[in-house]
């Protein structure tokens, strides 16, 4: 039972008890805390909980049991958990178990750190072919696998593909997926999400079948390129009359090759027995073109593109590496048939008992985990003789670079002698000290200069100047160049007072706790007249980590470790912070190559320090 203790300063403060009962009668308590709510649906909420005796923090999707009076509720939730529990994938969201009390029923579930494909197009809009690419990959991988197994999941959408620590694509909740007798069942529920929703379950009088995952999947590579799905309208009703008629197109304003558009195109066939078979898609020419196609993908993508040293690499690969993807993939996806045939198949046993919901399944979780394991390994020794080809190619690759960079000794000597002259000349901006309270208002900051200054959850900024009655007001801009304009403390337009009197309330809070922490802004004073209009272009924040780019294009990244890296785009300067705040300058040229080592004793930095100087206006 949640025992409610929460208190807003600490996320792990509800208490959930799960009593276990043993074979001989004897019994035992687990507890986890709650934490953050990471999601919510129809029904069931899903939060962040963690063990408190071994630590482990995983997912929790809770149930409560008023919303199960119906036998068909019931049904369902039993349907989603057999359906689930019985799968276990690199790129399936682990079912950990389930168990309730006499308020909810929980399932525990793999934690994806990364949040989901929804968030990720929410915060970039849209992403380059090489990420769909690696991602879609990934999505074949897991529904061959479902399909094997007779498994179709009828909501695939951005949402329910979750990203995990590793930035591996986790296909996720199980709510509407359908258990097939046999391959040519036919299902007829009315079923899914409006954008992503296939024309022959709108239809209903045929029947679906796993083609209705194929359709979405083809919504989903449209949505991650062009930024919002093909069949979007403001109602619901248009929407599924654009799907029925195949209603969509592809913006002139957006960028995408012909071998995206064809791949599309196939997939979206109103007939299901015209898509193309996953098999078919791996072998598309839009998997198995000009690039080599990275397995997994930095975590700074999560805010910005590939930086274009990144994306070389695998230009350079595919010159010695063409079709290389293909094979991997294909080998990859057949394999999954015989892997596939040696799990149990879904128990049909009876989970409902007297005054109880669920009945232990231990010694079948057991089972399965121990076929999960053994198949794991299978998979891990057929990978590493694939890897061992694209090792050597790589290593080919690095030694070419090798001797490239020695040829090239004598400008980087040139180039870190400029980057000394210009540090000396070099008086930069950067952030002290801040507060995120996105959760109703913005985060507010203090530079080193003094300035104190709030971006609004409008992404409209205002920057109050540490001495004087000025501040500046900056509307939120679609282009690069935002202007803002200079009002009196004492005379601006009354539609500003709410944000001016927060400016001044984020002020008084950031000071005090400057003073608090003995931090000193006195000695940083003496600014140049052009850096006193500098502020917080955009931000955002990690599990680690928060960012921050200000408009004088510098990259502030603040770990929760108390370190910090800074990345001066103009004077091509690295600054690293160490924890005891002693700060160190190196020439971002060859800052990766003699200090990333070293950084990483203490820092977990690689992925999000290529981030180099991608974060742009």
């Amino acid at each position: 039972m949640e025992k409610p203790q929460e208190n807003e300063k600490d996320s792990f403060q509800i208490l959930i008890e799960e009593k276990i009962q043993k074979i001989n009668g004897e019994s035992f308590t687990k507890k986890y805390f709650r934490g953050k709510m990471l999601g919510k649906g129809g029904f069931a909420k899903c939060y962040e909980i963690k063990n408190t005796e071994t630590k482990r923090t995983i997912a929790a999707k809770i149930i409560p049991k008023q919303t199960l009076t119906k036998n068909r509720a019931r049904q369902k939730l039993l349907s989603e958990i057999k359906i689930h529990k019985a799968l276990f994938n690199t790129h399936i969201v682990q079912f950990e178990h389930v168990f309730e009390d006499n308020e909810n029923v929980y399932i525990l579930l793999e934690l994806c750190t990364n949040n989901t494909l929804n968030e990720l197009i929410k915060r970039r809009k849209r992403i380059t072919e090489i990420e769909v690419q690696c991602y879609l990959l990934q999505i074949i991988h897991a529904l061959r696998y479902l399909h094997q197994n007779k498994v179709i999941h009828r909501d695939l959408k951005l949402g329910n593909l979750f990203l995990s620590e590793k930035m591996d694509i986790k296909v996720g909740d199980f709510g509407l997926a359908a258990k097939l007798e046999f391959d040519n069942e036919k299902k007829y529920t009315i079923c899914g999400t409006p954008n992503y929703i296939a024309p022959e379950i709108l239809d209903g009088k045929q029947g679906h079948s796993y083609q209705v995952d194929i359709w979405s999947l083809g919504v989903i590579i449209y949505t991650l390129l062009i930024g919002k799905p093909p069949f979007e309208t403001p109602d619901v009703k248009t929407t599924y009359k654009k799907i029925r008629y195949n209603s969509y197109g592809f913006p002139e304003n957006v960028a995408v090759s012909d071998s995206a558009k064809s791949l599309i195109t196939k997939i979206l066939n109103l007939d299901p027995l015209k898509r193309p078979s996953l098999e078919e898609i791996a072998g598309h020419s839009f998997l198995n073109g000009g690039n080599a196609i990275p397995r997994s993908l930095p975590q700074s993508t999560l805010a910005c593109p590939p930086s274009s040293a990144y994306l070389s690499q695998f230009q350079q690969m595919n010159k010695q590496n063409q079709g290389f993807n293909s094979i991997l993939s294909m080998k990859n996806i057949k394999n999954l048939k015989t892997k596939s045939q040696q799990l149990k198949t879904i128990s049909n046993s009876n989970l409902l008992a007297q005054n109880q919901i669920f009945n232990s399944m231990q010694q079948q979780q057991q089972q399965q985990q121990q076929q999960y394991q053994q198949q794991q390994q299978q998979q891990q020794q057929q990978q590493q003789q694939q890897q061992q080809q694209q090792y050597l190619q790589q290593q080919q690759f690095q030694q070419t670079q090798q001797n490239s960079n020695s040829n090239f000794k004598r400008i980087i000597t040139e180039s870190q002698n400029l980057y000394k002259n210009n540090l000396q000349q070099n008086q930069n901006i950067w952030v002290i000290q801040w507060i995120d309270y996105s959760s109703k208002y913005g985060l507010g900051y203090i530079l080193n200069n003094g300035n104190c200054g709030v971006f609004f959850n409008d992404s409209t900024k205002i920057l109050m100047q540490r001495e004087g009655n000025v501040f500046e007001f900056i509307e939120k801009a679609n282009g690069k160049d935002e202007q803002g304009v200079h009002y009196d403390i004492n005379d601006y337009p009354v539609d500003l007072k709410k944000k001016v009197t927060l400016l001044n309330h984020f002020s008084n809070y950031l000071h005090e706790q400057l003073t608090n922490n003995g931090k000193n802004i006195e000695a940083q004073k003496n600014q140049q007249a052009n850096q006193n209009n500098i502020y917080v272009k955009k931000w955002m924040k990690t599990k680690h980590a928060i960012m921050f780019r200000l408009s004088n294009k510098i990259v502030q990244v603040c770990f929760t470790d108390k370190t910090e890296i800074l990345i001066q785009s103009d004077q091509k300067i690295v600054t690293y912070v160490d924890k005891k705040g002693m700060r160190s300058n190196f020439a971002l040229n060859n800052a990766l190559e003699t200090q990333m080592g070293k950084w990483q004793k203490d820092l977990n930095i690689q992925k999000i320090f290529q981030l180099e100087c991608q974060i742009q206006e």
